[in-house]
This record gives structure tokens, C-alpha cells and sequence, in this order.
């Protein structure tokens, strides 16, 4: 079963190395209350004539010699604990990543993107603190709080069964609310999390809302979201303003049977001044940490409430190492489609039907068919972003979904109909990181290139580095499909396949003729052998079909054509008659103009 226990590992050793400072820090915190107490002594039989200055200068020596020695445990356990929480929250958010990244597509379409923000931050940062309570606070709250209670029952029994009488209330309590503060804090954060996502959606769409009028209604929507949320938060807050001043009239009324009795205690001859004033600091200590035990105690079930919330994130296991045999091939990948049924997820009808497709390796097949006719489907079948109905996609013989997760997925292009694009420059989002050494902006620029977008770049103000705004508004459509193109073909592997669901929609033939020329340099039969690459073009537009090796037509998710350009222009074909008619289209609109 999945466990938080996995990501100390790790940091095992800042733990182990931290917790031995911790334990010798609170272990030497009663020293400073009692040396005090002996140079208070000391002081005193000094001015009553019976010590020597010496001895009140050794007893104000040791005091502050006292004090020091737990300064420095204190420096190395503040250091290695916070630094290892520090690394397990960051773990655990890179892990929560990592395992939505490999969500089946379904899921991501299911699951708002406010709700994963919200987990991914909002609960790794309560997981943090229940960490940060479990391994800091342990020893300076828990050991320190039994290593005073030890020494006031050494100093005074009675005094201190008396005084610490009231801690057992208190810990019964924290434990009996302590479930019921949990559960209240996983209300608040998904409360949060419908928020977040709400507001994101709100964001993402302002523009339509605008333009529609519908921001008022949004507005509403959001402030009954914002009401529930706070709401949460306030019942959260309300069970916690009632226990706070309990359990510190709890803890309070112990000082003052300690006033009360160990006045007694001096008057009597029992204990000396120094030792009441040692014992009233060690008390005074102690009534300041114990009530955060119930509060250590409630933030440790918050971090498990939080991480059971988190834990559906979470990868099953750590990434293992990518299978050689999908890494190492070079060149082209062939495909191959044996009987496949789809349906997207939702869908009582299959986009694909018992469809059987073979693509020989290094080949430009182009993909076309009616609206609905399955293009799309048969990309998205290809990219395993969906399970199979039935039937199997092999990629070199080998099943497409053991390929992609065994690391095949790295050296896979994908342009799909409407690329997403960062905020960032058009390096960035060509190359999906901040590098910024010359080989990779070389690569990034060889990528524009092969896109088309050479000519454009020299226009733009600052090249390469020009920022192209959130979902690169500041670039026209056609810039957009070709920056994400270049994105697609800029892999830090060479690839093996590409796969382009209907990617010129926004450009105009002429320049999608010299893309197509320009992706048959780079990863045609032409190209070096470990450069070449399978691509497969989905596109309702067949200008640039006469380019393909191989022409495939679909109709209601079944291949009902096959073949060249030319052979299928002999036939008279659903194939012939759509290409004759868009020709027809484009001089009309060539005369038109």
C-alpha cells in the first residue's frame, strides 16, 4: 500500500542526524532553569555572608555555559529537520505531478484542474506541516514536555502530582475532537478545491464571458462557492477557538497550585528560593508546550487527512527504469492496427470499428474521411491517450501501450488541432524548458524552421526570445499550429513517430505544401537513418496528400480506402471526388480574389 513512509527515505540521514540534535537539545533544556535557580542560591547565601564571590561567579558562569549548550543542537536540528521537510514536500508535489502526468486521459477530463491545483499545493502544504509537527515538534514539544515533567516529579512528588493534574483532561480531549478537527479540515480543502477550480474556469473563460454577458451569473456561481468555502473554514475555526481556551485554562490552573503550594514548600524549609524559582521556570516551560500537544496531535491527522486527499495523485510506484529495447532502437517506428474498436470515454457509439491498418515504417501516411469519420479517434487510438474497446496497435511488434510506458513516449511527436501554448517565449514553448545554452536554441531554431516559421521569426521583434503572451495571443493561428509543430519535432531523442491531427487548418496550402516538403527532408526516406521517423497525417484539407507514400479514407470508423494519391485519383473514389471538389474550392476562391 501506498505511505508517506516512502518519502523519508531519502532524507533518512537529515532526519536521523537532526533528531540526535533534538533529542540532545530538549534533553539539555532543563539546564538553564536550574542552574539559574543555583546562582539564585548562590546570591543569596553570598549577601547573607555564607558563600564566596567565587562561588556566585562559578554559579553565573555555569548558568550561561548552560544556556549555550543547547543553542547549538538547536542550530543543527533547526538546519537538517526543516531541510528535510523541505525536500519531502517538494517530493511529494513533484510525485503528485508525475502521477497526473500518467493519468489515463479520461480521468484528466474528469478531474477540474482547480481541484488538482488545489491538491497539489493547498494539501502538500498541510501534508508539510504534519510532518514538520511529526519530526520537529516530537522532540520539542513531546520529549521536551517529558523531560520537564520528569524533573519536576524528581524535584517535589506531591507538588508536582498536584500541579500536573490537569495535563490528563486535556490529552483525553485533544484525542476525543481530534477526528472531528480532521474531518472538518478535509471539508475546508475540497470546499477550497471547488473554489480553485471555479475560479480557474472563470479566468480560463473570461472572454467569452464577456462577450456573452454572462459575467454577472459567474459572479454569483463563484460567490456561493466563496460562502461554502468559508463556511468550512469557519466551522474548522469555531471547534478550534472553543478547545484553545481549554485546554489553557487547563494547563494555566496548574501555576497556580505551583504558586500556591511551593510558596508552602519555601516558607516551610522544603525548598530553597532558587530551587521554587527553578521549579516555577521548569513548570512555566512546560505549560507553554503542552497545550501544543493537541495541537501537534490535531495537525498530524489534518497531514493524513490531507494526504488520503492527495494519495489518488500519487504514482502506485517510483518510476522505474525505461525498458532498453523502446530507448535504444533507432529510425522509424511501424504501425499496425489489428481489428480496433474505440469510443471516446462517455460515448455509447465507437469512433473506430474493427479497423485494420498497417503503416510501414518511414512512411508519410495521410489520413482522411468525412466529419466524424474517426481521424481524430484513430490519433488518439494511436497515442494511447484512451483504452481500447478491443483489437490491438503494436508499434514494432511490440503492444503501443507497453511501448509508451516503457519511455517510447519521449521520441513520439504530437501536433494536435488546437496546440496549447505557454506564456514564455517561443524557445520556451518550442522546447518546454527554460535552457538557454547555444546547441539547444540551435535545435529550437532548426525546429522553427522545418515549421515554417523562419520568415516569421525574422519579423517578430526579438526572434527566438519574443514572448508570445498566455495561449500565445500575440501570434495569429497559423503561427500557433507552427510553433506547435516545431514543438512536436523538437525531441530531445530523435523520433519515431509523428503523429498531426488536422494541423493546417489555419494555414493556407501553399505554405502547408512546404511544411509537408520540409517534414519529408527532415524525416523522410532521405533523411540519415536514425533521423527518419513514421508520420501520420489526419486532415480533412488534401492538398498535400499527393506528398503521402500511402492515402487512407475513413467513413464511420472503418478504412474504406486505401492507397497512393494517384491510384486512388484513378479510381472513381470517395477519395477523387472529395480532393476534385476542394480543388474546385480553391480556384473559385483564387478567381474570387
Amino acid at each position: 500500500m501506498l505511505d508517506v513512509s516512502r518519502y523519508f527515505g531519502p532524507v533518512r540521514w537529515r532526519l536521523v542526524v537532526g533528531s540526535i540534535a533534538g533529542i540532545a537539545m530538549n534533553t539539555a533544556a532543563v539546564l538553564p532553569p536550574l542552574l539559574l535557580g543555583n546562582a539564585i542560591d548562590s546570591a543569596l547565601a553570598f549577601s547573607q555572608g555564607h558563600a564566596a564571590a567565587a562561588q556566585v561567579g562559578w554559579a553565573a558562569a555555569l548558568f550561561v555555559g548552560g544556556t549555550l549548550a543547547t543553542e547549538g543542537p538547536r542550530m543543527l536540528k533547526r538546519w537538517f529537520l526543516i531541510t528535510a521537510n523541505a525536500r519531502i514536500r517538494a517530493d511529494l508535489r513533484a510525485d503528485a505531478v508525475r502521477g497526473v502526468l500518467a493519468w489515463p486521459m479520461a480521468r484528466v477530463h474528469e478531474t477540474p484542474v482547480g481541484e488538482l491545483i488545489a491538491r497539489i499545493i493547498g494539501d502538500v502544504e498541510v501534508i508539510g506541516v504534519g510532518v514538520r509537527e511529526a519530526t520537529i515538534e516530537a522532540w520539542d514539544t513531546v520529549l521536551l514536555c517529558v523531560v520537564l515533567a520528569g524533573t519536576l516529579l524528581a524535584k517535589s512528588l506531591s507538588l508536582s502530582l498536584l500541579a500536573l493534574a490537569p495535563v490528563a483532561p486535556a490529552m483525553v480531549l485533544a484525542w476525543a475532537v481530534g477526528g472531528r478537527v480532521g474531518r472538518r479540515i478535509a471539508a475546508a480543502r475540497a470546499a477550497n478545491g471547488v473554489l480553485t477550480a471555479g475560479i480557474q474556469e472563470m479566468v480560463s473563460g473570461v472572454r467569452l464571458l464577456r462577450a456573452f454577458g454572462r459575467g454577472d451569473a459567474f459572479l454569483e456561481r463563484i460567490r456561493a462557492l466563496s460562502a461554502r468555502f468559508a463556511e468550512a473554514n469557519v466551522a474548522t475555526t469555531r471547534l478550534r477557538a472553543v478547545l484553545q481556551p481549554v485546554y489553557s485554562l487547563l494547563m494555566v490552573s496548574g501555576v497556580l497550585i505551583v504558586v500556591w503550594k511551593g510558596g508552602e514548600h519555601v516558607v516551610g524549609g522544603a525548598m530553597t528560593v532558587g530551587g521554587f524559582v527553578a521549579y516555577l521556570e521548569i513548570f512555566l516551560r512546560f505549560t507553554a508546550r503542552a497545550p501544543r500537544i493537541p495541537q501537534l496531535i490535531n495537525s498530524v491527522q489534518s497531514g493524513a487527512s490531507a494526504f488520503e486527499r492527495l494519495r489518488p495523485l500519487l504514482p502506485a510506484r517510483p518510476p522505474g527504469a525505461p525498458a532498453a529495447q523502446h530507448l535504444a532502437r533507432q529510425g522509424a517506428a511501424a504501425v499496425r492496427f489489428h481489428e480496433v474498436t474505440f469510443r471516446y470515454p462517455g460515448s455509447s457509439e465507437p469512433a473506430l470499428r474493427d479497423l485494420t491498418l498497417e503503416i510501414p515504417a518511414g512512411t508519410l501516411v495521410a489520413v482522411t474521411g468525412p466529419v466524424g469519420s474517426g481521424k481524430s479517434a484513430l490519433a488518439r487510438a494511436l497515442l494511447c491517450l484512451h483504452p481500447l474497446d478491443r483489437g490491438t496497435i503494436q508499434l514494432d511488434g511490440a503492444p503501443a501501450s507497453h511501448a509508451f510506458a516503457a519511455g517510447l513516449r519521449g521520441r513520439v511527436g504530437i501536433l494536435p488541432q488546437e496546440p496549447l501554448l505557454f506564456s514564455g517565449s517561443i524557445r520556451e514553448n518550442v522546447l518546454l524548458d527554460d535552457r538557454t545554452d547555444s546547441e539547444t536554441k540551435r535545435d529550437a531554431a532548426a525546429a522553427l524552421q522545418v515549421a515554417g516559421m523562419g520568415r516569421d521569426l525574422e519579423d517578430l521583434p526579438d526572434g527566438i526570445e519574443t514572448q508570445i503572451g498566455e495561449l500565445g495571443v500575440r501570434l495569429s493561428g497559423g503561427q500557433r499550429q507552427r510553433v506547435g509543430l516545431a514543438r512536436a519535432i523538437a525531441a530531445t531523442a530523435p523520433l519515431r513517430l509523428l503523429v498531426l491531427d488536422d494541423p493546417f487548418s489555419a494555414i493556407d496550402v501553399d505554405t502547408e505544401a512546404r511544411i509537408i516538403d520540409s517534414l519529408r527532408d527532415a524525416f523522410g526516406p532521405t533523411a540519415p537513418a536514425d533521423r527518419r521517423s513514421t508520420i501520420v497525417l489526419c486532415s480533412h484539407r488534401l492538398a498535400a496528400f499527393p506528398r503521402a507514400d500511402l492515402v487512407v479514407v475513413l467513413d464511420k470508423g472503418r478504412v474504406v480506402e486505401k492507397g497512393t494519391h494517384a491510384s486512388l485519383m484513378e479510381q472513381e473514389s470517395l477519395y477523387a471526388r472529395i480532393f476534385r471538389a476542394q480543388c474546385a474550392e480553391a480556384r473559385h476562391e483564387q478567381v474570387a480574389v
